[in-house]
């Protein structure tokens, strides 16, 4: 075995370097950048959802006057004088009453949903996954500034090996 550098020995070294550092390097630059775009996803899956709590405005319900008109026919059932006005007005708080029945599973059903969308999808929730989405990105910077830093130790290295043996009495 000869004592020295070979030609074409520095290329060759460098080459099997970069074909195995490299791949990590891109993978960590992929990482970074999926982890960029997750964040402005995020970003703006907040400021939809802000925007649209803002535009949200009030809206009435129905089911409190609802029940009341129920209650209120209960009454006037009981102070109905004759027969026909007596079933009539069964007839009409029946309606009423199914009416209010649907209505009440209709909510129950409403709430549910916006409660899914609030936990999922609402202000708070789009918050959480921004600043996920934000610890993720630097989690991503630093395993890619650490990649970095191993690839400048294996190139350290590689310039060490090669001036020791370009120099061999430097190595005696």
């Amino acid at each position: 075995m000869t004592d020295g550098l070979d030609p074409g020995e520095r290329e060759q070294l460098t080459y099997a370097l970069d074909s195995r550092v490299v791949p990590h390097l891109e993978a960590a630059g992929a990482a970074v950048r999926e982890a960029e775009r997750a964040l402005t996803d995020a970003q703006e899956r907040r400021a939809a959802a802000e925007q649209a709590a803002e535009r949200a405005g009030y809206t009435s319900d129905p089911l409190p006057f609802m029940r009341q008109g129920v209650e209120e026919e209960v009454d006037g059932l009981a102070r109905k004088t004759t027969e026909k006005k007596l079933r009539a007005s069964y007839r009409f708080l029946v309606d009423r009453a199914v009416d209010l029945a649907a209505a009440e599973v209709q909510r129950y059903d409403d709430d549910r949903v916006a409660d899914r969308r609030e936990r999922e999808e609402g202000v708070e929730a789009c918050r959480e996954a921004e600043r996920r989405a934000t610890l993720d990105l630097e989690a991503a910077r630093q395993m890619l500034e650490r990649v970095r830093l191993a690839e400048r130790a294996a190139r350290q290295g590689l310039d060490i090996l090669v001036a020791r043996l370009a120099d061999p009495a430097q190595h005696d």
